[in-house]
């Protein structure tokens, strides 16, 4: 059994409390900022163009002069769906009367800084779970005793990153005879009931310890 880097949770930590919900706070900012000297315009739409989840639309406003005038919104509707017609609020401007900008949706914003917060309750339980599982790995190298573990229950769950877990119950005999049993998840390695493997054990204030050694 290895020990844990401390770089695993602290690279968990940066990634999932700091990159990350930096990214999306810098983001709802960004969005919640228009571009500097535009004039908030009622804007119609007269044609648009699904692609994926991004709508990209066309507009009628009328400038100050009272022309009317087509344009894009630059920054796209805001949702999967709508339609010729629809009203939206846009930020026109006279040195690119062509392109509007589009007043952020509330809904997206706060979806945003939901995300950046789940993130960062996210990141926070994993790091925890890893410093937890570090210092178990640690005490078990220092103080633990060897057995021979034997597979009693296979789950198997998949994720949409690619990655299998075969998360495993396991029972083994310690040096007093008495069954003891643990839990172990295998990343990406099939095992199955029944499979075999050495296993760590330590009684840590009362209650016994275990892991199996990969």
């Amino acid at each position: 059994m290895k020990k844990m880097s401390i770089g695993v949770p602290i690279f968990v930590g940066f990634l999932l409390i700091l990159l990350l919900p930096a990214t999306l706070i810098f983001a709802a900012k960004n969005a919640m900022t228009p571009p500097d000297g535009g004039v908030l315009t009622d804007c119609v739409v007269t044609d648009y163009v699904k692609m994926g989840s991004h709508v990209s639309a066309n507009v009628d406003y009328v400038n100050s002069q009272g022309k009317t005038i087509n344009a894009s919104i630059t920054n796209g509707v805001g949702s999967k769906s709508t339609y010729v017609g629809a009203h939206y609020q846009c930020y026109v401007y006279e040195n690119n009367p062509f392109e509007v900008y589009r007043k952020p949706d509330k809904i997206g914003l706060i979806a945003l800084y939901g995300g950046a917060a789940a993130s960062a309750l996210v990141g926070l339980v994993l790091v925890g779970v890893l410093l937890k599982k570090r210092s178990k790995q640690g005490f078990l190298i220092k103080n633990g005793q060897q057995a021979q573990a034997t597979i009693t229950n296979v789950v198997v769950k998949e994720d949409n990153s690619g990655f299998t877990k075969y998360i495993c119950d396991y029972s083994f005999t310690d040096s007093r005879g008495q069954m003891q049993t643990g839990k172990h998840t295998f990343m990406n390695q099939r095992v199955g009931i029944g499979n075999t493997f050495p296993v760590l054990y330590a009684e840590k204030g009362g209650q016994m310890v275990s892991d199996i050694v990969e």
